[in-house]
């Protein structure tokens, strides 16, 4: 499994950053996409089984309407050899 996260700006104010995660949201491969706040306006979760199908999933998420610019941060396979890999601790 290779996972990846992208991260998109859209310029846009809250109603149209969620409408975009929600288009995201639709693609193949996606597995889950939020508006958030900050430098970036929305984040996308991508889970495939090979590399041609997570740069199909780049490529079509990139080709959406109303986004200025997207940055794509992909999992390295040596992380499945942590006993802590996929946990996504969060302190608190």
């Amino acid at each position: 499994m290779i996972r990846a996260v992208m991260l998109f700006r859209s310029g846009s104010r809250v109603p149209k950053a969620v409408s975009l995660a929600n288009k995201l949201k639709s693609l193949e491969f996606v597995t889950d996409a939020y508006a958030v706040y900050g430098r970036f306006d929305v984040i996308a979760f991508l889970e495939s089984e090979n590399e041609k199908q997570l740069l199909n999933s780049f490529y079509n998420a990139t080709k959406l309407e109303g986004i200025i610019s997207s940055e794509t941060l992909i999992d390295l396979a040596v992380n499945d050899d942590s006993k802590d890999y996929g946990k996504g601790y969060l302190s608190m």
